[in-house]
């Protein structure tokens, strides 16, 4: 899922160091015999996006586990904002 919002910024000159906010929507694993979301995973891929050599910055964030979401296999929906400081002249 990051990876598709990495390459939808690129599309608008953005990157994911521009992203400022993200609201993380997260289904219960079927794997899982507890009924909650596989947090620890969440983190592992988020890990790889931010806070990372190419990318230092971290961003706000919240993380809610949600009964389902649109897609009958869907686990992940993320919601980014993103946004570049203008310097003034």
């Amino acid at each position: 899922m990051l990876t598709k919002i990495k390459a939808i910024l690129a599309e608008h000159g953005y990157t994911m160091r521009d992203v400022y906010k993200l609201t993380v929507f997260v289904a219960a694993d079927p794997k899982r015999t507890d009924g909650k979301m596989d947090f620890a995973g969440m983190n592992e891929g988020f890990k790889m996006f931010f806070g990372t050599a190419e990318n230092p910055e971290t961003v706000a964030r919240s993380t809610v586990q949600v009964a389902a979401l649109a897609g009958p296999n869907f686990l992940v929906e993320i919601e980014a904002t993103a946004a570049r400081v203008v310097a003034k002249r």
